[in-house]
């Protein structure tokens, strides 16, 4: 278990032990998610460039069979020192679920729900997300639920649940736009062009990812 939190003061530490754990266990893959949170925060400067120290050594004969997966969503906001050619060697888009993998996941997280069967349209709220995440689906169903609740706690009956799903979805986009626009303006100016080979899924290559 690598978890661990940036401003620990056992960052370097637990980071040291997990490449070592990784060397002793090769082939082995080191998994960091959301890396583009770990690296945002410039005043965590020493903790990322111990972490690209770290990085730089798997091209080390005792590294061999180490590799380190990342994910981000917004490659935007990662340090040009990250990016740079030869530290990454792959990148891979992930396209956002379409209609049929939308209404699947809904289908998934309303399992259960209470008259969810015979009075929610999935077609109708999974035509209605489009460029929606998985996370924000997610998000999309725990806001409907409390919805639901709230009715409920008031006394109120609810004979269909699309229209309280619509609000949600209403809901989750105005939060998306709140946040993109906090991120645009976070950002600055984009990074330019990233080293490495670049996928966009399913398999259109290209030299380099799209500019941030």
């Amino acid at each position: 278990d690598g978890t661990f939190i940036t401003r620990s003061d056992e960052f370097y530490s637990k980071v040291n032990h997990v490449f070592e754990a990784a060397k002793a266990n090769a082939p082995s893959l080191v998994f960091i998610d959301d890396c583009d949170t770990i690296f945002e925060d410039r005043d965590e400067y020493g903790l990322y460039r111990y972490l690209l120290t770290m990085l730089d050594g798997l091209e080390s004969q005792d590294m061999a069979g180490v590799s380190v997966m990342m994910t981000a969503m917004n490659v935007g906001s990662l340090p040009p020192a990250l990016i740079r050619s030869g530290r990454i060697e792959l990148w891979l888009e992930m396209k956002l679920p379409d209609v049929a993998a939308r209404r699947a996941i809904l289908a998934e997280r309303v399992d259960g729900m209470p008259g969810a069967d015979r009075s929610l349209d999935l077609d109708v709220i999974a035509a209605g997300t489009e460029g929606f995440t998985g996370a924000d689906l997610a998000r999309l169903v725990e806001d409907a639920t409390a919805l639901i609740l709230a009715e409920l706690s008031a006394s109120r009956s609810i004979q269909e649940l699309t229209p309280v799903f619509l609000t949600a979805v209403d809901e989750v986009r105005r939060n998306m736009k709140i946040i993109e626009a906090a991120v645009a303006e976070a950002e600055g100016q984009p990074l330019g062009r990233h080293g490495g080979r670049y996928y966009r899924a399913p398999g259109n290559e290209h030299d380099t990812p799209p500019n941030a």
